[in-house]
Formats: C-alpha cells, sequence, structure tokens
C-alpha cells in the first residue's frame, strides 16, 4: 500500500501543529487529522513563553504572533495580587514570564500572550499552506496497525471510512488520548488534584475603565471570592476562574455572583463560554511503541500554573519531529527514536514538579478578612501577604531557570562530561554550555547567534580554528547525509558563555558537545546519530 505521509498525526492542537511545522521545517511530510470540525475555541493557555517564541522565530512565525496578539503596544506585562479587581493592590509580579518586549542577552524572543486558539490558528494555517503537509478536519482514528515499515490508520470522516498509511503515527490527541488507550500505555501518578470552572466573559468597557490597573493577570485575594482573571483577546473579552468543590453550587448564574464580587464594579456581563477542568499529575510508562509515539497531554498532563502545559508540548513536538526526520532521510537511528523518551520525560517531571507545588498556592492560601480593612490593621496584613505572595509564587511568574535552563542528561545524543552538571534553578537562569544543555544565547550587533545556526547540526567554532579536524569531520557527515555547517562568530564573549573553543549545537539548539579540541571525526558523527562509536 502507497504510503500517504511520512508522518500521520492525531489531532490538531498546538502540540501536533508543532510537530507538523518541525517536520515540513526538515522536509518531511506530514498529515494532521483532527476530530473536531476546526482548531480550538477555549483558551486553554495564553502564555507563549520564550521557548517557544524561540520556535516560532525558528520557524518564520514570530512576527505573526507578534501581529495577532491582543495587547496593544505598552501593555503592563505584570501579574497583579488584589483584594478585588478595583481594590487594593497587594504585591505585583512585573515582567511576567519575561513578557515585557526589551532586548535581552538570554533569548531572542521575550514572551507573547495570546489566546491559545490564535497560536492553533496561526499554526493550522502555516501547515495546510505547505506543500508537505495538511489538515483533515472532522476525521475520528478508529483504529491501526503498525509494521516493520509503517502504520496503518483507519479513520472515519464526513464522507465515510478511510484508511491511511504512513511510516510513524504520534498521538497528539489529549490526556483521554486514543493513540496511548490502543497502545495500552498506563499513566502514573495522582489524579483529581483540584477542579476549576472557567468562565469566558465579555465585560464591555471594563479594559478602558480608567481606575483599572492593567495586567495581564488579577489574582483576587478576597476571601469571599478567591479566584483570579484577566483579559483574554480583543473586544473585551475576558477570562475569571475559581476553584470548585464537589459540595459547591456551580450554578452558571452563582458563578458570576463570584465574579462580580471580585470585580467589585458592577458592569454587563455576557457569558461566552464555560470549562470546567481537574487538575492531574501524571506521566505515561511510555511514549513510543516500535512506530507510534505519545506527545503533550497524550503523555504528560500537570497543573498549568506556570504557563508550561501548551509549551511544554510544543517542546515535544520540536524534539520528535527533528529526531523523526532524521531517520526518515537514514541518517538517523532508532536509539536517536529512544532518546525522544529519555530526553522529554525528565524535562516533564522538572515541570509537573514546579507546577504542582504553585498549585499549593492559590488565591485563597493567601486571604483572610483582615486584608480587606483599610488602616493599619488592612495594612499590616496586606505587608504580610506580599512577602507571602513574593516567596511562594516567584517560580510561577519568574521561571525562566526552568523553561530555558532545562537539560537533557543520559542520552545517546548528548556528551557525558567529567564534571558534576550545573543545577537548575526555577527562577535563576544561568547560561551555560554544559552539554545537554540549551545553547547559550547572545546578541551579535543585531543578529542573535541563534539565527547563524543551521537546520541541522552546527559546529561552532569560538577560538582557534584545526582546520584539518574540522575538514575531516565536515566530510564524514557529508559521507553519512548529516547536515553540518560550520560558523565562527566573529564575538569573543561566546568562548567564555560556551566554556568551550568549540561546541556542536543540534538542530534543536541544545549543545551535544564542547571542547577546546576536535575529538576524532567518527567519534562526533556516531554522536550526532545517537550510536556508539565504532557501530556502523
Amino acid at each position: 500500500m502507497k504510503f500517504e505521509c511520512d508522518v500521520l498525526i492525531v489531532g490538531a492542537g498546538p502540540v501536533g501543529l508543532a510537530l507538523a511545522t518541525e517536520l515540513t521545517h526538515h522536509g518531511q511530510s506530514a498529515l494532521v487529522i483532527e476530530r473536531n470540525d476546526r482548531v480550538g475555541v477555549q483558551p486553554r493557555a495564553k502564555t507563549t513563553n520564550v521557548r517557544t517564541m524561540t520556535q516560532m522565530r525558528r520557524w518564520g512565525l514570530a512576527a505573526e504572533v507578534r501581529r495577532r496578539s491582543p495587547l496593544p503596544e505598552g501593555f503592563p506585562r505584570r501579574t497583579v495580587f488584589q483584594t478585588g479587581l478595583f481594590g487594593h493592590e497587594i504585591f505585583a509580579f512585573d515582567n511576567s514570564f519575561n513578557s515585557e518586549p526589551d532586548r535581552n542577552p538570554f533569548y531572542p524572543e521575550n514572551a507573547e500572550f495570546i489566546p491559545q486558539y490564535v497560536i492553533e490558528g496561526i499554526l493550522c494555517e502555516h501547515v495546510q499552506g505547505h506543500a508537505l503537509s495538511n489538515v483533515s478536519f472532522g476525521e475520528t482514528l478508529d483504529s491501526f496497525t503498525q509494521d516493520s515499515d509503517g502504520v496503518t490508520a483507519h479513520v472515519t470522516g464526513a464522507s465515510g471510512p478511510r484508511t491511511i498509511r504512513a511510516r510513524y503515527l504520534v498521538g497528539a490527541d489529549g490526556g483521554r488520548s486514543t493513540v496511548r488507550k490502543t497502545l495500552g500505555i498506563a499513566m502514573q501518578g495522582k489524579s483529581n488534584l483540584v477542579s476549576f470552572v472557567t468562565l469566558i466573559l465579555r465585560i464591555p468597557g471594563l479594559s478602558a475603565d480608567p481606575e483599572l490597573r492593567a495586567g495581564l493577570f488579577h489574582w483576587i485575594v478576597d476571601p469571599e471570592a478567591p479566584s483570579f482573571m484577566g483579559p483574554m483577546d480583543r473586544n473585551d473579552v475576558w477570562n475569571w476562574a475559581m476553584t470548585v468543590r464537589p459540595d459547591m453550587d456551580t450554578d452558571t448564574e452563582t458563578l458570576l455572583g463570584f465574579a462580580r464580587k471580585a470585580m467589585g464594579k458592577d458592569y454587563p456581563i455576557e457569558v461566552m463560554a464555560r470549562d470546567e477542568w481537574t487538575v492531574h499529575s501524571l506521566l505515561a510508562d511510555e511514549y513510543r511503541k516500535d512506530r507510534v509515539f505519545l506527545a503533550g497531554d497524550a503523555c504528560h498532563l500537570h497543573a498549568p500554573f506556570g504557563g508550561h502545559g501548551m509549551n511544554l508540548g510544543i517542546g515535544d513536538g520540536v524534539d520528535l519531529g527533528w529526531k523523526l526526520s532524521a531517520v526518515l532521510k537514514g541518517w538517523g537511528t532508532d536509539q536517536m527514536l529512544d532518546s525522544y523518551q529519555t530526553e522529554r520525560r525528565q524535562t516533564h517531571l522538572a515541570v509537573m514538579e514546579s507546577a504542582t507545588s504553585n498549585l499549593g498556592s492559590l488565591s485563597q492560601h493567601f486571604a483572610n478578612p483582615d486584608l480587606m480593612s483599610e488602616g493599619p490593621e488592612g495594612e499590616t496584613a496586606r505587608a504580610a501577604a506580599a512577602r507571602a505572595i513574593e516567596t511562594l509564587k516567584a517560580p510561577e511568574f519568574r521561571s525562566l531557570g526552568l523553561v530555558l535552563g532545562y537539560r537533557y542528561q543520559g542520552s545517546p545524543l548528548v556528551s557525558q562530561e567529567a564534571t558534576a552538571a550545573p543545577a537548575v534553578l526555577v527562577s535563576d537562569y544561568r547560561p551555560t554550555g554544559y552539554a545537554g544543555s540549551l545553547a547559550p544565547h547572545d546578541w551579535i550587533g543585531d543578529r542573535s547567534v541563534y539565527d547563524l545556526f543551521d537546520k541541522g547540526y552546527t559546529l561552532l567554532r569560538l577560538g582557534q580554528a584545526d582546520l584539518v579536524a574540522e575538514t575531516a569531520l565536515v566530510a564524514g557527515a557529508k559521507k553519512a547525509g548529516i547536515p553540518l555547517g560550520v560558523v565562527a562568530p566573529e564575538h569573543a564573549a561566546l568562548a567564555a558563555l560556551y566554556g568551550a573553543s568549540y561546541a556542536l549545537v543540534r538542530p534543536d539548539q541544545h549543545v551535544a558537545w564542547r571542547g577546546h579540541a576536535l575529538p576524532q571525526a567518527d567519534d562526533l558523527l556516531a554522536l550526532m546519530q545517537g550510536r556508539h562509536a565504532g557501530e556502523a
């Protein structure tokens, strides 16, 4: 049977679409099937963090994301904890998630705030507009089988059943993944930690209220209405959410009463949507069975506090995408595909730990009646709450150390260094060239060093050239079909930043190896393919 595509992706959320984008970026074909008739409409995320925005830059989509962001120029990128939307301010995290649009040496793109459904739309348009990929809506995966050459999937759409043949299949089909269940893969961890309800509201005139302290998020620390809300989209669209208990009355009118109490002003409110959700902390036992893989919520579920969810899944798509491409092109190995779980699982665990910790201090954790008081008693209570908020919530809103400092270890695609790895600190990013880390960023004039990297591997020359060893490596890579470029930036600070005279950077911008002298070409070629030196 003829192959319809290289990779069949189940699920057209941000993860599946990011995977398709990464595959086409490397020249592979992808077909995304989605059971719904369009991309998502529920804004389950609105934080596109600095790492994901850097991926958007790689794909040529960053400018479009900025153009479609609903935030006007100069909008304060802050998270405000307050007794009410128009009440006392207790504490604010400025530059939340590193979202201020200033030039930063640590990354080329600041975080952006934009509803998840808009991000999905941008990626979907890109995938549908590419000659190597497409999205097919209204099609449901019924079953699949796999053999030594590929995967045969049986799907049903509006026009009836059909069969799709692909080299690989990826389940990016969410927490209730059909692909994961078909594979018989279990998830381990804790379920039903906390339940929430979100209302998407149109509140005409609220955003323009001159007494409103504008911000990305407003955490309402009111004992009678502990909740959080923020602007979601243009045209006065806001989201409001609070925790709910099984014994609570969650009738929409009752919830609107809490929302009005949190606001503290009588604005007309239109309920556009309602979303009930429960937080889990779960990880799949396996991410791969032969030619079938899991990505995003299909293999990891965690609390959304910290803005990691969508971004973590997009990172899965990048990691898996370039590795599948390498194997499809003939220079990658099966060990390379196994490294997907090795690398991403440790990142998932780190994020799950941080997100679960963030879940432990919601609005009600800080609420007490004294906060609402005027005079010295209220001022004392708010000062104490401010200290607690800064301590407990900093890992949520100042998380650059986790977002950029995560590191792949124990992978066949990462060299093992003799010295111990530097610690990863959630709120304190310390760039390092240590193997497995994200390649340290810097600006070279007006250009990001990342813009100099090749689509494949990049050998970064940071000191005196060893042209004999370079020539041997480039020749060996060409013979093996491995894409490799050599870059020698005229920027003296990079050598100190990377701690080496040479660094080998992977297609995903992670350091595979660094050193002051190039080793034997065969050793680096083996590393680039995920095999042991000496293996064919």
